[in-house]
């Protein structure tokens, strides 16, 4: 019976149409299918010899791999991998209840800012600055030293410093000193609110470290926890999360300066963040390398998952990683604590099907297994072949669409790995919009400013959320700027009417002429004769009566 015809055009219309069009199930190399052949099936309906025993093949495999053997009975069942997406996905109930946590007396940005810059906030910053600030005085060497006249800062005070801070972050000078300029290039308002020797002391005494010891990470530590316990306090989490890090700039000394080749700032101090699809930041850890006390040694990427998520387990959580942190065991260990895990994986992981791994993809291939925990792992290829494990997401092929509106197929795993994961970066992207960190400041410095802005951009997007009419980072931080640095009141200078002083002739006295009338007057202490005087001149207190002046 004669085949109908069937255009190229209406084959690609059909695989676009499948689920799963180019779903590739692992078969010995000399057996692959090629794009040809699927256009001979399609078209003709006739089938080239070596498919029957392909079929063949594939049945084989299935069976080999869906029954496990009694000598294979010591073999966990998470190690047999099944070809295809699974029939059943996981299925958690999210719990949480996203949102701010805390009663609020407003809904203006300044409640939004003052939810994380409270009290304890100021607090810890003035007792630990006050302290330093004694520490200073007291070992500063000269007689004229500046810090002779330091004075403890009070909290009004202090949120006039942070004023400033956030100020610089908009206007960019080159040099600290440069904002205290009297050159009439640099008119700024500076010096209206604090000199700069005051700026300077505060800055130089600026200090967070509560606990004695010589350890670098002391020195931020309580910062750092105050954070994480503010963020745990206000705000509960949106169900899609991300850990990804971010650096801090620093190409000084600094026994764990870490370097990453992917980032704009590659040499720095790492911090490892937690944030929820919007991009607020919920916990940071500051790496301190391999002397770090929580996550250094041994399997230090899983012990930063934990760390991390450590409030934020059994609650139905997504969690979305980069192939750092992603392996087929932790998903099946976040499994355990109803936690769904998806990220790029990495091809020598331990773990990963080695029929997966050893699968060759022509592009718009995808190679999918899954185990019997219902851990998905894909490789596909676009321009370059990328992998993917996933216990929530199957590799089923969506439609999406890019801003030029071509139009494309891709698996559902790689269209919410895009959408998801990129909360870090927002929040890093938005960090560098308005960065403050000077580079003459001390690394403890730069990460207690740094951890200053996140605070910013976290009261930022949380007053967004709140609101259907957005506004800008720029136009949040000029209000919170306006709040910590209120407008000066103008001082009215009345002038004062100018009295023009006209010398005159002496007047007559006694019927004498006028050139015989002759005055005294002091001029510079001393008495001399004059036919001229100011009668609109007042007399001074030390003019003797009878001399004119």
């Amino acid at each position: 019976m004669d085949q109908p015809s069937t255009s190229k055009q209406t084959i690609e219309d059909m695989l676009g149409a499948m689920a799963s069009p180019r779903e590739c199930i692992t078969v010995p190399g000399e057996f692959s299918l090629t794009d040809r052949d699927l256009f001979n099936i399609l078209d003709e309906g006739t089938y080239p010899e070596v498919h029957d025993e392909w079929i063949d093949i594939i049945e084989e495999e299935v069976v080999t791999t869906e029954v496990i053997d009694t000598q294979q009975a010591g073999v966990e069942a998470s190690s047999i991998w099944i070809p295809g997406n699974p029939t059943e996905l996981n299925t958690f109930l999210f719990t949480g209840n996203p949102g701010i946590k805390q009663a609020m007396s407003g809904r203006q940005p300044i409640n939004y800012f003052n939810l994380v810059f409270n009290m304890d906030f100021y607090t810890l910053l003035l007792i630990c600055t006050n302290r330093n600030g004694e520490i200073i005085k007291r070992n500063a060497s000269g007689p004229h030293a500046r810090f002779r006249r330091w004075q403890p800062v009070t909290i009004e005070e202090f949120k006039v410093f942070l004023g400033l801070i956030m100020l610089m972050g908009v206007i960019k000078l080159n040099r600290l000193s440069d904002y205290w300029k009297k050159h009439y290039l640099f008119d700024l308002t500076f010096t209206k609110y604090m000199s700069r020797n005051r700026f300077f002391m505060i800055l130089r005494a600026l200090n967070v470290q509560m606990e004695a010891g010589n350890q670098s990470l002391n020195k931020v530590k309580a910062l750092i926890d105050l954070f994480n316990k503010t963020m745990e306090d206000l705000y509960y989490p949106a169900r899609e999360v991300t850990i990804d890090e971010s650096m801090i700039l620093w190409t000084g000394r600094l026994h764990f300066r870490q370097y990453l080749k992917n980032k704009v700032h590659k040499y720095g101090i790492k911090l490892y963040m937690l944030a929820e699809k919007h991009g607020i930041c919920m916990k940071i850890h500051l790496y301190a390398g391999s002397q770090d006390q929580v996550v250094g040694g041994k399997d230090h990427v899983k012990k930063v998952m934990r760390v991390l998520m450590s409030n934020y387990v059994h609650k139905g959580h997504s969690l979305y990683v980069d192939n750092y942190y992603s392996s087929v065991g932790m998903a099946e260990e976040f499994l355990n604590k109803n936690t769904y895990i998806t990220g790029t994986l990495q091809f020598n992981r331990k773990g990963n099907p080695v029929q997966v791994i050893n699968t060759r993809l022509q592009p718009n291939e995808a190679c999918i297994m899954h185990n019997s925990n219902n851990v998905t792992v894909t490789k596909w290829r676009d321009k370059r072949e990328i992998s993917f494990v996933s216990t929530e997401h199957n590799s089923e092929y969506i439609q999406t669409q890019n801003k030029y509106g071509n139009i494309s197929f891709k698996p559902k795993v790689q269209v919410k790995y895009n959408k998801y994961m990129r909360a870090v970066d927002k929040h890093d992207q938005m960090l560098s919009y308005y960065c403050a960190e000077h580079k003459t400041l001390r690394w403890y410095k730069k990460v207690i400013i740094h951890v200053i802005q996140i605070n910013i951009i976290n009261a930022f997007l949380m007053f967004n959320l709140d609101r259907e009419t957005k506004i800008s980072l720029y136009d949040f931080r000029l209000q919170m700027i306006e709040f910590l640095l209120p407008k000066k009141p103008s001082v009215e200078r009345h002038s004062v009417p100018g009295r023009v002083h006209v010398p005159d002739h002496l007047p007559k006295t006694g019927g004498k002429k006028l050139g015989k009338d002759v005055g005294s007057v002091i001029i510079q202490q001393k008495k001399s004769a004059s036919l001229f005087w100011l009668p609109r001149l007042p007399r001074p207190s030390w003019v003797k009566s009878g001399e004119l002046f």
